[in-house]
């Protein structure tokens, strides 16, 4: 069993117990898996940061990270195109891709 320390009157509790049983203070909130990556209560799904960089050496990786195939697929084959045919519009179109793998809602896929 995992244990923890109350934060307020560091008592002994389980990991799993909702609060301490000594001074009622909250404790699964504080521990729980999810406690130190929450955005106003729910769970962070994605980073912006590491969609960001996957897409800078792959373009649409970081689509495909957070989970928007159609999108992953539609910005490697324009960015690879605008590669192919000429280099500034690739690197455009590349840029682009990256700034957009940081948009949206990190608590949503």
């Amino acid at each position: 069993m995992s244990l923890v320390y109350c934060p307020a009157c560091r008592h002994q509790v389980s990991r799993k117990a909702a609060a301490c049983p000594s001074c009622g203070e909250p404790i699964a909130s504080r521990f729980g898996p999810t406690a130190s990556a929450a955005v106003g209560g729910r769970p962070v799904l994605w980073s912006p940061g590491i969609a960001a960089v996957l897409s800078f050496f792959i373009p649409g990786l970081g689509q495909l990270y957070k989970r928007q195939i159609l999108r992953a697929i539609l910005w490697f084959a324009s960015v690879s195109a605008g590669y192919f045919f000429f280099l500034l519009p690739g690197i455009v179109l590349h840029l682009f891709c990256v700034i957009g793998a940081t948009m949206g809602d990190p608590t949503e896929y």
